[in-house]
Order: C-alpha cells, then sequence, then structure tokens
C-alpha cells in the first residue's frame, strides 16, 4: 500500500508545483505614459519679458537657449534684462552668430551672466560681487539715487514677476569667459 501512495503523492506534488502557472492568466499590463511638456506659466519672467516690446531680442535669445522654460517655471531669479536697445549696440553679425545653434552655450552663459538666483529686488541690492547662473561674478554699485551692473546702469528696477524680478538694463553684460567670442568686448 506505501508503494500506491508514494505515485499519488508525486502526482499532489507535480499538480500543486504546476498549478499557479496553469492557472495564470497571461495578463498584459499596458501603461501610457503622459509626457507633460513644460510650459512658460502666466506671470512668470519669461512672460513679463515676451510681454514687453522692448524686450523682443531677449525674448528670442532665451527660447534659442531653451531658458525660456527655466526662467518660466518655478523657482526664483533676480535677471539684469538687456534691452533691445542693449543688444543693438553688439555688432549685428556677433547677435546673428551667437543666436546659431552650434553656440548655444555661448549663448546660455551669455544670458546666464545676467540672472542671480533668488528675488532682489532694488532695495536689496548691495554694493558688492554677486554670482550669477553662469558661475561668474558681477559688480553690483547701489547708491540712494542709481544701481549700476558693471558700471552699467540700471534705468528701470523692480518689475515682479511670480518667480522673480526684472531690472532693466541699456548694456548687454559680457562675461569674461566670452572674451575670446569675435565682436563681444568688454
Amino acid at each position: 500500500m506505501k508503494t500506491n501512495h508514494i505515485p499519488r503523492i508525486t502526482l499532489l506534488l507535480f499538480l500543486a508545483a504546476i498549478t499557479p502557472a496553469a492557472f495564470a492568466e497571461k495578463t498584459t499590463v499596458e501603461t501610457t505614459k503622459v509626457v507633460v511638456k513644460p510650459t512658460v506659466q502666466p506671470g512668470s519672467l519669461t512672460a513679463k519679458i515676451a510681454d514687453s516690446v522692448t524686450f523682443s531680442t531677449l525674448t528670442k535669445a532665451l527660447k534659442a537657449a531653451d531658458l525660456d522654460l527655466t526662467l518660466g517655471g518655478s523657482g526664483e531669479f533676480t535677471i539684469f534684462a538687456p534691452t533691445d536697445d542693449a543688444f543693438g549696440k553688439l555688432p549685428a553679425k556677433t547677435l546673428a552668430k551667437l543666436l546659431l545653434p552650434e553656440n548655444k552655450e555661448r549663448l546660455r552663459s551669455l544670458l546666464l551672466y545676467h540672472v542671480v538666483a533668488g528675488r532682489m529686488l532694488a532695495a536689496d541690492l548691495k554694493d558688492g560681487q554677486v554670482t550669477t547662473m553662469n558661475g561668474e561674478k558681477i559688480k553690483i554699485d547701489a547708491g540712494s539715487d542709481k544701481i549700476e551692473i558693471n558700471g552699467s546702469k540700471v534705468f528701470s528696477t523692480d518689475v515682479t514677476a511670480t518667480n522673480g524680478v526684472m531690472h532693466a538694463l541699456g548694456t548687454v553684460l559680457i562675461p569674461k569667459s566670452l572674451d575670446d567670442f569675435a565682436g563681444l568686448d568688454r
């Protein structure tokens, strides 16, 4: 009788082992990834700059450098924004050259030299140096009647946005790292 039970036990163990596989349904889980494309937030620095006719060149440059979404999203920034007249002081060929895709990193460096992390209203600006988002320093001269950045007068201050503040400059600031780029004279 013992020999008859061995095959039954073996059969039971075999059935127990394959039962989950036999009854498991072949299921395929389809996942759909929803990719949310970042957009410029209303009221952000990028939106304020784009809404102004005085900053059309800066708007184009921010897009070309892929900084429009950075300054159009979350985070707190202060931008010393060069006007169209400021960009107009650069040689035309230099600006056109900067906007080419192969010079994207140079353009980013130039633009980030105008941006400081955090919100700095005119009242917060003190004499001294501040590190910009490109890693280089700018010199701030803040008096009771004027503010200058690297010797360039800030003529419009405290344009607030949801993610920071903008101060308008009549000059494009040139970082030392771009001294070798043709047409960008210090």
